[in-house]
């Protein structure tokens, strides 16, 4: 019995470490530590100050009579030289390219160097273009409308078939939960899964998710699945919302950025829950680079109630450290949409007195939380980008472990000093700064639109203007701890 307890807490202690040497150095890590030239505690106090000021900003600036302002958009393609970005010739090419790209990356993971660091479909597909795609659809605009795979083959076969039968009505009880499900898989497969880089496994899982999206479409259309179950549209369109470009079909506009938030009606409660998660395992990510996650995995360890349990468990072949996340990933949501939707209950009753309904409220503000979103993405995964995405330079050259040198690129070695420690924290308190005072600007606005009392609108505020400071702060000294630590 002793044995088996010393072999538990082993175990614990050993994967724990593992995970914090290894996989979150590789992710994220800034090669070294900064010692701050100021306590952390004056950086969380001002950066939190320099939200609650920007509060009072929007208060004196923006009111009911200028709200209109906040739709402004000019169409880019009035400029002559700029219609080409339209034209089906270039849409075709767009769409023809990112078509070899995806069998191509196919092929790559199937064929190529089984070792994740070494193959082109890994890298490309958790540095660049999940990463990439994330920080290009909130900065620019949502390009993954027109260069999604799975769209592109959709609408040729159909067209090429000539499909008539008509599709299924998509069930309203069904909402956006298909997205929030298949969400909650990706982030699981990424975060926590052991398997989730190996590129055949990978390989696999791409043709899974496009058998999915493409019986989806099939059975209730492809705007109705592009909505509601092709998770990735859902993201990037999310995302794009806040982003100064968006495009239509003959139009290419330039707007606010962040004013696709406004809504006139409240988002439902399953689109509801989709941000949140979102949000949330972005932060998720960034708790497990901390030592209060540390001190989980040895409390754990060292819980004398817990471990017949956990014995039993380690016994059954289940991966404690992987067991434990998943808790994590599911409780963390979780516990932040209870406190958000405590947040909102205080909006609505400072708001109107009770006579909104809480659901409604979060419905109305939860699109604040986006620029919070993309901030602390911005913040956490720059790193991840600039360094693992070197990794894409010589791997263009010999995508297949081959001993080609296409592009004369085969040999470069990665530059892990690209960037350092010091950049990266003070861009992050940057990013964080920015994306809640975005947030507050975009709350501050729906208030307006959907409180009829002026003075019960700024009073609504208060609990959101607390809650975005103190997010604000944790949200900072979470981002610090891999840097300081």
């Amino acid at each position: 019995m002793l044995l088996k307890l010393a072999k538990l807490k082993t175990f614990l202690i050993i994967l724990g470490a593992t995970y914090f040497s290894v996989s979150s150095a590789w992710g994220h890590a800034f090669g070294s530590r900064y010692d701050l030239p100021l306590p952390l505690w004056l950086y969380l106090f001002g950066a939190g100050s320099s939200v609650g000021l920007s509060f009072l900003v929007m208060v004196v600036f923006f009111n009911k009579s200028n709200s209109e302002k906040h739709y402004i958009k000019f169409d880019l393609l009035t400029f002559s030289f700029l219609k080409w970005l339209t034209s089906q010739s270039f849409v075709n090419l767009i769409k023809t390219l990112s078509i070899l790209l995806f069998i191509f990356l196919l092929l790559a993971g199937f064929y190529g160097d089984p070792n994740p660091l070494n193959n082109i479909t890994s890298i490309y597909i958790w540095v660049i273009w999940w990463v990439g795609m994330t920080f290009f659809s909130a900065l620019i605009g949502n390009l993954w409308s027109l260069i999604n795979p799975w769209t592109i083959f959709f609408t040729f076969f159909t067209r090429r078939i000539g499909k008539s039968q008509t599709c299924r009505p998509y069930p309203v009880s069904l909402d956006r939960w298909p997205s929030v499900l298949l969400l909650f898989i990706f982030a699981w497969m990424e975060l926590i899964s052991e398997q989730a880089e190996d590129p055949q496994i990978l390989s696999c899982l791409i043709l899974i998710y496009s058998v999915i999206t493409w019986v989806g479409m099939t059975t209730y259309g492809k705007v109705k699945w592009l909505e509601n179950g092709e998770v990735f549209h859902v993201i990037f369109s999310l995302l794009a919302r806040f982003a100064p470009l968006y495009r239509t079909q003959k139009s290419l506009y330039i707007r606010i950025p962040s004013t696709g938030l406004i809504v006139n009606r409240p988002i439902s409660f399953a689109e509801s829950c989709f941000v949140i998660l979102f949000l949330s395992t972005v932060t998720f990510d960034g708790i497990l680079e901390t030592p209060i996650w540390a001190s989980i995995l040895n409390s754990i360890s060292e819980s004398l109630s817990l471990r017949p349990l956990l014995i039993l468990m380690q016994e059954a072949g289940i991966n404690l450290i992987m067991f434990i996340k998943t808790i994590a990933l599911i409780g963390i949501p979780t516990v932040f949409f209870i406190i958000f939707a405590g947040f909102c209950h205080l909006t609505a009753e400072l708001g109107s007195s009770g006579r909104m309904p809480t659901l409604d409220v979060i419905g109305y503000f939860v699109l604040s939380l986006v620029p919070i979103a993309i901030a602390y993405h911005l913040a956490h995964y720059l790193t991840y980008l600039l360094i693992a995405g070197q990794q894409i330079i010589p791997l263009t050259s010999d995508p297949f472990n081959l001993g080609w040198n296409l592009f004369g690129t085969s040999d470069y070695v990665t530059n892990i000093g690209i960037i350092n420690a010091k950049v990266i924290w003070y861009f992050a308190i940057s990013a964080i700064i920015i994306g809640h005072v975005f947030a507050i600007y975009i709350a501050h606005i729906m208030a307006l639109e959907i409180f009829s009392n002026k003075k019960m609108a700024l009073s609504s505020q208060y609990p959101m203007m607390a809650m975005m400071i103190g997010y604000t702060m944790i949200s900072l000294w979470v981002l610090s701890q891999p840097i300081i630590e």
